[in-house]
């Protein structure tokens, strides 16, 4: 994980050093609404448009979806496998 990695992930108040390794609590998450889901076997990451393949990344670790705001905000946090 690079040091801006590292810098953007404590920014949003998550421990750059337990992101990807374990699932959040739900109980802390439940009462701002937001929800976090762990998928460690995924590899790779697409966004999908009606104009297609909009952002493709490989050799990704550590994915994590977000859901927030009351569920309108969705966001995804990867790294990549190789740095």
């Amino acid at each position: 994980m690079t040091e801006q990695e590292r810098k953007a992930l404590e920014a949003i108040g998550i421990d750059p050093d337990n992101f990807g390794q374990q699932p959040w609590d739900e109980s802390d998450l439940e009462s701002t609404g937001d929800w976090i889901d762990n998928y460690p076997n995924v590899t790779r990451v697409e966004v999908i448009t009606g104009e297609g393949r909009e952002f493709v990344r490989y050799e990704c670790s550590n994915v994590q979806v977000s859901l927030q705001d009351d569920r309108r905000t969705l966001k995804v946090f990867l790294f990549t496998t190789y740095e």
